[in-house]
């Protein structure tokens, strides 16, 4: 009987081996080609008959051979109700939100930065001959005042653009606000002019801070708003010119000098340093940043004031810099932005050297009163048509002190 039950189970298992001998190695592979083909998560069932080891006599039962083959997405599944994305992105929230009375207050504010920005850039053209009656300097040290402020703001332009991508736009802000104000009332009380120039490079450094105001605006505004609102902001600079030709003529006509004149302009960057503690932070750095409850916050005080609503999910990573990882300042020369790049800075160079031009030279034709010509020489014909060579002598214009009331 042991005999007998043994010959059974091999002829049992003879028959499971032809059976299975069906299931090539090629079939296998068919079957995963139009597995990989089809959608991420999939089940194929592969039916074959008399796997049971049933006999002829058996009635042919069926057993199903199922081959479960699941493939893992890397990333996170988006999960739907009603059609509707159960996550959503800091531009996504944005668009949600929409354009209200957030971003005409932030508008506002921001203008602040930009008028007080343009007030200490319209200076310069009021300092350089106030400067040559109190401290006597040459022409060579009057253009040197406007060089180091250019100079601060040129190196300090992409620093601060750093800073403010890793501690965040409002720290960077307030940061070049109260830089630009201290070193304003510093420049105020200089006893020298070689101190006095210092200051003024690092008021220049400052300044170069202050345009991140326009890119925490940009950041808060939906796509159809961004364009005509950032241009928007640049009247603010035109109002910042104007406000300071205006105070600089009621100073000076008062006789308080140059010194008040640099003190109460850098009273709006003070204004502006306080509004900072309403200034939002970037939504967007922080969720970059690893912060996206802060986050939330941020884009809930947009909601709050606008009357509306976050969009329904969860608040996740989605723009194009945490994907590719940040870009870099070589980036700028790649093939692809080089030619906009060097037409940009064609550009900029072109309407700075126009503008600060005309802007420097405006008060020496106001004080020339059109009587400094310079040593002209002009060629005179008289009567008797002889050639007389006449030469103008310079016009020394009069140096009235500036300063009638001292700080000090």
């Amino acid at each position: 009987m042991g005999d007998k039950a043994i010959l059974t189970e091999v002829l049992e298992a003879s028959k499971l081996t032809d059976t299975y001998s069906s299931l090539t190695a090629s079939n296998i592979i068919d079957q995963l080609k139009e597995i990989k083909s089809g959608s991420s998560h999939l089940t194929t069932s592969v039916h074959y008959e008399g796997l049971d080891g049933s006999n002829s006599q058996g009635g042919g039962n069926t057993s199903n051979v199922n081959v479960n083959i699941e493939r893992q997405n890397n990333q996170k599944k988006e999960v739907t109700t009603n059609g509707v994305p159960d996550v959503y992105t800091v531009d996504d929230a944005v668009e949600f939100l929409g354009f209200g009375r957030f971003q005409i207050l932030l508008a506002f504010l921001t203008g602040l930065a930009w008028m007080a920005d343009a007030m200490e850039i319209m200076i310069l053209s009021i300092l350089s001959p106030s400067l040559y009656c109190e401290w006597a300097i040459t022409p060579m040290q009057q253009a040197l005042i406007t060089t180091c402020v250019f100079s601060g703001m040129m190196l300090s332009s992409t620093a601060w653009g750093k800073f403010c991508d890793r501690f965040g736009r409002r720290k960077g802000l307030l940061s070049a606000a109260l830089l630009t104000f201290a070193m304003g009332v510093l420049s105020a009380a200089a006893p020298n002019f070689h101190l006095f120039l210092v200051l003024r490079g690092l008021t220049g450094v400052g300044i170069g801070g202050i345009p991140q105001a326009v890119t925490l605006f940009a950041e808060f505004l939906p796509l159809a708003q961004r364009a005509k609102c950032v241009v928007f902001i640049e009247s603010f600079w035109a109002i910042g010119a104007s406000f300071e030709a205006i105070l600089a003529f009621f100073v000076m006509s008062t006789g308080w000098g140059w010194r008040w004149l640099l003190l109460l302009s850098s009273l709006p960057l003070a204004l502006f340093s306080i509004s900072c503690l309403w200034l939002p932070e970037s939504a967007r750095y922080l969720v970059a940043a690893g912060r996206p409850d802060l986050a939330i916050s941020s884009l809930q005080r947009i909601a709050q004031l606008n009357g509306r609503s976050l969009p329904p999910g969860r608040l996740i990573e989605g723009n194009k810099a945490t994907i590719n990882g940040r870009g870099k300042l070589l980036d700028l020369f790649s093939p692809t932005l080089a030619g906009t790049t060097f037409r940009l800075w064609i550009l900029w160079t072109v309407n700075a050297f126009c503008y600060y031009g005309i802007v420097l030279l405006t008060t020496v034709l106001f004080q020339s009163g059109d009587e400094c010509h310079g040593g002209i020489s002009k060629q005179i014909n008289n009567s008797l048509n002889n050639s007389i060579i006449v030469t103008e002598t310079p016009i020394i214009l009069e140096c009235k002190p500036l300063l009638k009331k001292r700080l000090y």
